[in-house]
């Protein structure tokens, strides 16, 4: 075996230019996106945010504990005693003050800037870029809501957020009123169960809650692990080829002249693939952390976890370069077989978020691209950096394992006897 894992090793190895490519390459890609998409997601210390909300109130909150009143006696049919106490008791919130309060409270006053504008000044001033976002409070909102909560009817008065063209800012300005409704309108459910007497609704606190993880996953971090993981597949197909150079030199003829097992120049691929893929990644992992620093503070217990990773990955890598070269003995045609190979590896990286983040995909398209080896890895990887549980890494693992069980049993399916090969 040792002769049939060193020809392939020096069939590579001989190839410089394909040296260059599996190992430079990524490596300065890494550093190139790195510089070109720097402080974009998680390499900032600090989220420096300045939202401008303009909000319009044309409702009348004066006027609105008379309305509701008078609203509960003629059409929830609630006699005036009743309705006296249902006002008292509604009176503790009031939404339409109670959503001014916390858009103006201090957690939420330090990356918002609430503007009281009547419409028209409003929408000039969104439309000219001066304004994020526009809420308008429409006439009646009070009355509705708190008439609403009471009958658990669904209101006929909803808030109005209006924008110019979507942007990361006016999305979040949204997500902040969005969690007030939906707070209040949690709490409204609870004050509604029957027997329970009617408190004051809290609302929610403004300010960035930071969640606790092992470690944070910074684009940097992303970069590195998806061009390891993408030129890993390119560096399947590769050897896949060699095989069609092998097959024009009478390789293979030769070696089942001399009376050797052909099983062993299947063997000799993977063990070579999986050597060769698990080196490339690790090269690629050191050498951005020790230009960029990618991995900083990290403790062993990391690296050990992500060398595991990259094991799983590199066995399913070498089962998947076994089906290639299985299809390579098979097809008459090598250059028609490494087309194949690349369209194979152009849909893994594709679907397996290494092209572009598989966050911008549909969620039927990212569940098949994490079924792929190095969509599962990437997403591998992206949990053992954040929060570094063991436990997070057994299933995927068993899965990359299976994986290469399957590539094994097609490759051998497909393996020709004496004879058969093209």
């Amino acid at each position: 075996m040792r002769s049939f894992i060193k020809k392939d090793f020096l069939l590579f190895l001989r190839d410089r230019k394909e040296i260059i490519i599996t190992l430079s390459l990524p490596i300065l890609l890494v550093i190139i996106l790195n510089f070109a998409f720097a402080g974009l997601i998680g390499n900032d210390e600090e989220l420096s945010l300045d939202l401008q909300l303009a909000v319009v109130n044309q409702d009348n909150e004066e006027d609105s504990i008379a309305q509701l009143r008078e609203k509960l006696i003629k059409e929830a049919s609630v006699n005036e005693a009743e309705a006296d106490t249902i006002v008292e008791q509604m009176s503790l919130f009031m939404p339409t003050e109670r959503l001014v309060d916390y858009l103006t409270s201090n957690e939420i006053r330090e990356w918002v800037t609430i503007h009281s504008l009547n419409y028209q000044e409003a929408i000039e001033k969104v439309d000219s870029g001066d304004l994020d976002g526009l809420l308008v409070i429409p006439k009646g909102f009070t009355v509705n809501s708190l008439y609403a909560a009471y009958t658990k009817e669904k209101p006929t008065i909803s808030l109005q957020y209006q924008i110019d063209k979507e942007t990361n800012h006016n999305q979040i300005l949204l997500n902040i009123i969005e969690g007030f409704i939906d707070n209040v309108n949690f709490q409204y459910v609870l004050q509604g169960i029957e027997g329970a007497e009617i408190e004051e609704v809290s609302v929610p606190e403004g300010g960035i809650e930071k969640l606790s993880t092992a470690g944070g996953f910074t684009l940097s971090q992303y970069f590195t692990v998806a061009m390891g993981v993408l030129f890993s597949l390119f560096l399947a197909a590769t050897i896949g080829t060699k095989t069609g150079v092998e097959i024009r030199q009478q390789v293979f003829n030769r070696i089942m002249l001399t009376n050797s097992n052909p099983i062993q120049f299947l063997i000799g691929k993977i063990v070579s693939t999986f050597c060769l893929v698990w080196l490339q990644i690790l090269i690629v992992l050191v050498a951005s952390h020790l230009i960029l620093d990618v991995f900083h503070g990290r403790s062993a217990t990391f690296w050990v976890g992500a060398i595991g990773v990259v094991t799983v990955f590199s066995l399913a890598i070498s089962g998947l370069t076994a089906v290639f070269t299985s299809i390579s003995l098979r097809m008459k045609n090598t250059d028609a077989a490494n087309g194949i190979f690349m369209l194979v590896i152009l849909l893994f990286g594709i679907m397996g978020g290494n092209f572009v983040p598989i966050y911008v995909f549909p969620d039927w398209l990212k569940q098949v691209g994490e079924w792929t080896p190095n969509g599962l890895s990437l997403s591998m990887m992206t949990n053992w950096i954040q929060f570094e549980e063991l436990h997070e890494l057994l299933i995927p693992s068993m899965t990359l394992i299976a994986f290469f069980v399957l590539c094994l049993v097609v490759s051998l399916s497909l393996y020709p006897k004496r004879g058969v090969t093209q």
